[in-house]
Formats: C-alpha cells, structure tokens, sequence
C-alpha cells in the first residue's frame, strides 16, 4: 500500500518495518528537533536516499487531500508533536506508548515509572480529533521493573511499535474495519520541570524514580544556592553527611550529587548516541 510518514528518529524502526513490509512511502514529515535529545537527520536521510519529499513543517489539511489524490492510501504517524488534522477519507494510524485508554498524552512513559506502574505497552489506533481516543488497532503490553529507565522502555517501544506496524500493514483493511472504540480513558499530562527537579525535600524513593524515568533526558537538581542540569543521572543510596546538593568529582572524572539519602551519579562511559 501507499503511504507517508509521520515521526522522527525514535522510531524510525516503525517507517523501516513498514517499508520491509512492502508498503510504498509517498512522503515524509517530520519537525524541528533540537539535535541533543531528540533527532531526525535518520528519518531524514531515509527520504533522500529514496528521493522522497521531506519536510519539517506541520502537515495541513490540503497535504492530506493531496495525498489522498496522488494515491496514497494510510498515514502513519510515530512520535509526531503536531496536531494532525483529521480527514475520515483517508487512515491514519497513531503508534502511542502506552496501554490505551489509559496514558493518553504526549509523554505518558515517565509518568509510569513516577507512578510505579509495573506494566505499559504500545497501542496503534485510529487518529481522531481527541488527542488518543480513537478506536484500537493493535496493542501489545510489556512489563516495567524496579531497574527500567525511560531508555529501556523506549526499546520496548521500538520492537512493540517496529512489530505492529508489519502486523497492520499486512492486513490493514481488516484491522481497520476491525478496530474496536476505547470508551472512557484517562490523560495523562505532559511532565513538566517540577516533574523532574530534585529538591532537599525529595525522599530517596522518589529521587531514584525521576532519574529512571527521564533518564536520557535532563534533570535538575535545586539547591537554595544552585540548580544543576542532570543527564543520565544514577541514584546510589548511600549514607553520608555531605550537605545537599554537594558536587564532589571523582578521579574518573564522573561528578557526584550529594541527596537525600544518598548520591547522584552520571552514568560511567556516558557518550551521547543519537537515537
């Protein structure tokens, strides 16, 4: 079938398995990334190497009816941010990470490490209006343990997603008409900086659950003094009595974050790898 795109690196193993699929993509849209956390120069080069038209900008309500008249018969969106205008001509399928109806939002995977859920998972749906309410797809759930990060289950996320996007292409038409209504569901805000700021008042439990769950992503630690900027920040609960927010570096190089209740340390061998 005939398709386009709509996503960024993080799950560009969806737009592959599709294209490994047999599915023929038009176009693809991505947007303005910010090159430290998130990425599209991959999803990028996959539309030069093909000759296929790239753009960074919004899709509009025109490109769909465009598209629709050029032939294309889905869309599939993987971690768009924009809004997508709805047209019931022509499918769109969304890949959301998490158990819907459950999770609804923009980034519900640290909230199910902050909320200490022990399970989530990847739903394809229909794209309507309501941000993540259409009728479900496809949907597979994986466990989260006391030692998963926002990283380990972002690979999840991409097997899952990766896994259901050749099941949906396969047999689309079926699946479509298939597709079963969520009923009432529960949004989950979008985190915001208090979400993931380290205060002298956080118990350890906590401290330890922020940095797994936007580990890969920054985090701060506030002191009366300081705010410092964490990424890939490890809690080691240890007893000390260094005042909070202590910087001491050890002989590696690796800087230490006195807490409650123990240390914040930077993930040895960290090098940044764009995803």
């Amino acid at each position: 079938m005939r398709i386009a795109y709509l996503g960024y690196d993080v799950l560009i193993s969806c737009l592959q398995a599709l294209e490994e699929s047999g599915c023929s993509v038009m176009k693809v849209f991505s947007f303005p990334t910010d090159d430290e956390f998130e990425f599209s120069r991959r999803v990028e080069d996959f539309a030069r190497e093909r000759n296929l038209p790239f753009t960074r900008e919004a899709i509009t309500l025109d490109e769909i009816h465009q598209l629709k008249e050029e032939g294309c018969e889905a869309i599939f969106c993987a971690g768009y941010p924009y809004r997508v205008p709805v047209d019931h001509s022509l499918p769109i399928v969304n890949v959301h990470p998490s158990l819907l109806p459950v999770g609804r939002g923009a980034w519900p995977m640290p909230v199910t490490i902050l909320r200490g859920l022990r399970e989530s998972g990847v739903t394809l749906h229909k794209m309507e209006a309501g941000f993540d309410t259409g009728d479900i797809l496809l949907q597979e759930a994986f466990p989260v343990g006391p030692g998963d990060t926002l990283e380990t289950m972002t690979g999840q996320l991409r097997i899952i997603g990766a896994r259901l996007c050749r099941e949906m292409a396969a047999d689309f038409s079926r699946l479509w008409a298939a597709g079963q209504p969520q009923g009432e569901g529960e949004y989950w805000p979008c985190p915001q900086k208090s979400d993931y700021t380290i205060l002298e008042t956080t118990p350890p439990q906590e401290t330890e659950r922020i940095l797994r769950a936007f580990f890969g992503f920054d985090c701060y630690l506030k002191t009366k003094e300081a705010e410092y900027r964490i990424v890939r920040g490890l809690f080691r609960p240890e007893r000390h009595t260094l005042p909070f927010g202590a910087v001491r570096t050890r002989k590696d190089g690796r800087r230490i974050y006195a807490v409650q209740g123990g240390v914040i340390e930077i993930e040895a061998n960290w090098k940044r790898v764009e995803a």
